[in-house]
């Protein structure tokens, strides 16, 4: 019995070395710089749901040839990499990047002699895009920049979404609804399968998108933590049955009093879909110099989401007077004050692929590129730009005498649109919606040479 007890207790101490060697390996993923896999030694490790690496790794590798300084006495490290200077404290979670300072998402640390940092937070203050291939257990780092293209899919897209599928990097469904108690259903019918099959199988990330416009339903699902766990739990069972890349949250209208509870709201929803699964999150644009009420704390859902999508249209709308749908000078302010809140890397810009038409006869009615070419043809319309905003816009008059005004984009407005996005080198657009017929962003996008 006792030489049985002996053996019993050895295959239990094997069982558990192996147990041990299998989670390492596991916590061990590895990393692609563009397009090349390295080798890492030390190895890099997922600490606290975060890809931790040597900072000397990244920064003195070949691709980038930067310098790395160490000072023991304070524990400090200091580099100079891609025309950035970086420093921070071992253990400390804030660094400084060209005088700013910014929050580690995991401070770092040494570990067999090495500094160890968050590989997203290094790469992406240094330019680089990141991406997770969970299959691969592989971390791909890409330093020329390209702006992805995260669009929206509502209703049938058809003959657009097939023509231009190369364009897009991300297409968010917003097939979904919520109400206050977080039940989850689809808004119409559609071919839900075979689009997302469609979608996936051309390798562009496929995201969850769920809408609620109601200030007070929003209060009640937010406000309760039982709602809250509901929803959650909705959207991660249709997550996990359709192998959705991330879930997309496209709140509006919430009350200033509940920017907290929207800020926990995403914080629960996050830690949930974990590290390989992305959070997106729309948000009304705003400027500095803007006081209205908002339930969007910005910088605590930049801290949180791993994109946001700022919803930079609007500027005029239906109830106000005639004008440009997205003012240059208007959206210039929109960066200034979003990439003061939110890292740049993680912001995507939203670009209107509509307008409206003012008549003088009151109010005013959605146009697309579509319907603007079914008016050329029953009216005399006038083509003018307006140098101020930035925008075109155009004039006619209808059967009863009335004078219309249309404001919407054209491939030079979005043009100018999309070198904000370069130059402050912003994750990269997002736009509502595919459908609309409004070629002139494909336009854009071909001759930007991001597709």
């Amino acid at each position: 019995m006792k030489i049985y007890w002996k053996y019993y207790l050895l295959l239990i101490i094997l069982s558990t070395f192996i147990f041990a060697l299998s989670a390492q390996a596991s916590t061990n993923p590895s990393i692609s710089i563009n397009g090349e896999l390295r080798n890492i030694s030390p190895p890099a490790v997922i600490k606290n749901d975060r890809t931790m690496v040597p900072v000397r790794f990244i920064v003195e590798d070949e691709a980038l040839q930067g310098e790395v300084y160490w000072d023991g006495q304070q524990q400090k490290v200091a580099m100079n990499c891609q025309g950035k200077y970086i420093e921070f404290f071992i253990g400390s979670s804030f660094a400084r990047i060209d005088g700013k300072t910014l929050k580690f998402d995991s401070a770092p640390y040494i570990y067999q002699g090495r500094t160890y940092v968050p590989l997203r937070f290094l790469v992406e203050a240094l330019g680089a895009s990141v991406s997770w291939n969970s299959q691969a257990c592989r971390v791909n780092i890409e330093f020329d920049y390209l702006p992805r293209v995260f669009a929206y899919y509502y209703y049938s897209s058809g003959k657009e979404l097939n023509d231009n599928i190369q364009s897009f990097t991300d297409i968010a469904f917003r097939w979904y609804e919520t109400n206050e108690y977080g039940h989850l259903y689809y808004e119409y019918k559609d071919d839900y399968q075979s689009v997302l099959e469609f979608v996936s199988g051309c390798g562009v990330n496929t995201h969850l998108s769920v809408v609620l416009m109601d200030s007070n339903k929003l209060h009640q699902l937010l406000s309760n933590s039982k709602n809250r766990k509901m929803l959650i739990g909705n959207l991660m069972d249709q997550v996990n049955k359709y192998g959705y890349d991330g879930v997309n949250i496209d709140f509006e209208f919430i009350n200033a009093n509940d920017a907290v509870n929207f800020t926990t709201f995403l914080k629960e929803l996050k830690v949930s879909l974990g590290v390989n699964k992305e959070l997106s999150v729309a948000v009304f644009a705003r400027t500095e110099s803007d006081r209205w009420p908002t339930g969007y704390d910005y910088t605590k859902i930049g801290a949180t989401a791993d994109r946001v999508v700022v919803m930079a249209y609007d500027y005029h709308y239906k109830t106000s007077a005639a004008g440009a749908v997205a003012p240059l000078w208007w959206v210039e302010k929109v960066v200034e004050y979003m990439t003061a809140h939110i890292p740049p890397q993680k912001i995507f810009l939203g670009m209107a692929t509509y307008g409206y038409d003012w008549s003088s006869n009151g109010g005013a009615q959605t146009v697309t590129a579509e319907k603007l070419a079914a008016i050329k043809t029953k009216y005399q319309v006038t083509e003018h730009f307006d140098s101020k905003s930035m925008s075109p816009y155009f004039t006619y008059r209808d059967g009863n005498g009335n004078s219309h005004e249309i404001w919407m984009e054209n491939e030079r407005s979005l043009q100018g649109k999309f070198d904000q996005v370069t130059e402050a080198r912003l994750g990269g657009i997002s736009f509502w919606r595919i459908g609309n017929g409004f070629y002139d962003l494909y336009k854009v996008l071909e001759n930007r040479g991001t597709v």
